[in-house]
């Protein structure tokens, strides 16, 4: 028998509803919309715990039919009237049924609302530092993981109990949706953070696969490793001995620009974006702009002809080829042109793009300074980035052995990429070896990349998604590889519907308008229809979180950066990946 002391106080009784919807009649409290009860069921043997979510408030005045008429009386009466119908207040909630937690054996199993509770069953308010362990025992299967988000909201306030996710689920990409002051910033953040953590734990723990985690995190703002008030990701690495800083990070994670703009104790763990023009390929373009049927024909043609060299003889040429309509190389270089002007596009010198590579399959963080970049670099980089990853995990899925990896990879990555970096790949895809009849490694068993796409509605929307852009393949086929994307957008409803169908998993933050709120809503890899007057009340750092391998929403309070690693500076220093008390429960 569950020890109902340790749900809360008792709040009051079941009145009427279904498995959908309740209705609630209970003490005249302070509630608030969002907050979560527990009802304790009994029927037929079967105990079970229902959660129950508030989504709407009404007064109650018991066997009283006009509450006007008991308001005039008590203006005139005053208070000595008020005396004698205090005890008959009560307050009406109407909300959702989440589902119900149902123990079987030594584990709760949490199910989706298919049963009702019983007849005036008790409704219990959970109270922090009472009913945490409880309700974190009970909605294990639904807050565990590996990736930690925030604490369990209940109305105005959290429980201590951590929600996670899991990364074996990185890869069905997840959506990150919030107005301008939402707090997305310090959100990425404290997700880096825990990523770093996950990787930390891996190192004492190397037989769990699932903890590696690679992820190449796009920061528009350059706010992620300085921090937004007084730390930031500089501050983890610092917090780290030498050994496990080269272990979690090897010799940087901070990419950017112009190095010399770098704060000073930020430089030390800094490479420059350089990119080369031969590795570029037609398609990443074609993933971040338009082109007419005619210039991307006479592009293909040139990349046939060039093969690496074919950005450089476009715009070298004086006039159309032969057979090409009037007008298309002008128009095609006049799209081109940027990589002229850009100082990470480079012509010839020393490309970062193998390192890049490198760091994603050792299971690192890249934290990407993309501030003093022009949405279009930004775009591109990603672009590149990505298809360059993907392409490196097809040739090696399509892969009996080593020497079928090294001829898939010289078929589909541009050559100079690919001599570089040829021989590091072999280590990391070798199953006992690195010659060539030595077996290859699943993809699966490899660390988890994910990568960021910011300002995603002017790479992800429809028009740009017909054509042959990578980002639809990853959306698609990620999961094969084990790539993911972390897709940033403060809009739901201009997102390709091929983006929003893949994704499996959604944090929404507080949202503009109510075009954007029914777009949620409708996404939502869960049902919360009726949480439309939540997401109008959100706060800052507030979300609902859903997901497809999950039963409930979970509302999500994510805490400030600089509290969670305040409460986890410890866990850097020395052999320091203890595991902090909170993420025990």
């Amino acid at each position: 028998m569950l020890d109902r002391d340790n749900l809360g106080e008792l709040f009051g009784k079941v009145g009427v509803g279904n498995q959908t919807m309740l209705g609630i009649m209970g003490n005249n409290r302070d509630v608030s919309v969002g907050e979560i009860f527990m009802i304790y069921s009994q029927r037929d043997g079967h105990e079970r715990v229902f959660f129950f979510r508030v989504l709407g408030l009404e007064n109650y005045l018991r066997q009283v039919d006009d509450m006007a008429r008991v308001a005039g009386t008590l203006m005139v009466e005053g208070d000595s009237y008020l005396s004698g119908i205090e005890r008959n207040m009560l307050l009406s909630v109407n909300g959702r049924m989440l589902g119900y937690a149902e123990q079987r054996g030594d584990e709760w199993r949490f199910m989706s609302p298919r049963r009702l509770p019983d007849h005036l069953a008790d409704v219990y308010r959970p109270i922090r530092g009472k009913s945490d362990e409880e309700v974190c025992r009970m909605l294990c299967t639904q807050t565990d993981g590996n990736v930690y988000v925030g604490d369990l909201q209940v109305g105005e306030t959290t429980l201590d109990v951590p929600v996670m996710i899991p990364s074996k689920f990185l890869p069905m990409h997840v959506g990150i949706f919030g107005s301008t002051g939402a707090g997305k910033s310090n959100l990425m953040m404290v997700l880096i953070k825990s990523i770093i953590d996950s990787n930390l734990d891996y190192l004492h723990s190397p037989d769990d696969e699932d903890k590696r985690i690679s992820a190449f995190c796009i920061d528009p703002h350059d706010e992620f490793a300085k921090g937004v008030d007084k730390y930031g990701i500089q501050s983890v690495i610092e917090a780290m001995d030498d050994g496990t800083r080269k272990k979690v990070i090897n010799d940087f994670y901070y990419l950017t620009t112009h190095k010399k703009a770098t704060p000073r104790e930020i430089k030390r763990y800094t490479k420059e974006i350089r990119i080369l023009w031969e590795e570029i390929r037609p398609r990443d373009l074609y993933s971040i702009m338009e082109f007419t049927p005619q210039m991307s024909s006479f592009i293909d043609s040139q990349f046939n002809l060039h093969r690496e060299r074919w950005v450089k003889e476009i715009l070298d040429m004086e006039k159309d080829p032969d057979g090409t309509p009037s007008g298309t190389l002008n128009a095609v270089q006049r799209r081109l042109r940027f990589l002229e002007r850009s100082p990470i596009f480079i012509e010839s010198g020393l490309s970062v793009l193998g390192e890049i590579f490198e760091a994603m399959e050792s299971g690192r963080i890249l934290v990407v300074n993309t501030s003093l970049m022009s949405d279009m670099e930004q775009f591109l980089l990603t672009t590149i980035v990505t298809r360059t990853l993907s392409d490196m995990r097809r040739a090696l899925k399509s892969s009996g052995n080593l020497g079928d990896f090294e001829r898939q990879g010289n078929m589909r990555l541009p050559q100079p990429f690919f001599t570089k970096v040829k021989t590091q790949a072999k280590a990391f895809y070798g199953k006992g070896g690195v010659g060539d009849e030595s077996e290859v490694r699943d993809p699966r068993a490899l660390p988890v990349i994910l990568v960021t796409v910011e300002e995603a509605p002017s790479i992800l929307n429809p028009e740009l998604m017909r054509g042959r852009s990578v980002f639809k393949d990853i959306s698609r086929q990620g999961r094969k590889f084990n790539m993911g994307l972390l897709v940033v957008s403060q809009q739901v409803s201009v997102l390709d519907n091929v983006i929003l169908s893949q994704m499996n998993t959604e944090i929404n933050l507080r949202l503009g308008n109510e075009r954007e709120i029914r777009a949620c809503i409708e996404n939502a890899s869960v049902n919360i229809s009726g949480f439309e007057n939540e997401f109008r009340v959100m706060s800052r750092g507030e979300a609902i979180l859903t997901a497809s391998y999950r039963e409930m929403p979970l509302p999500v309070k994510i805490p400030l950066f600089d509290t969670v690693f305040e409460r986890d500076r410890d866990r850097y220093k020395g052999k320091g990946a203890k595991k902090s008390e909170k993420r025990v429960l």
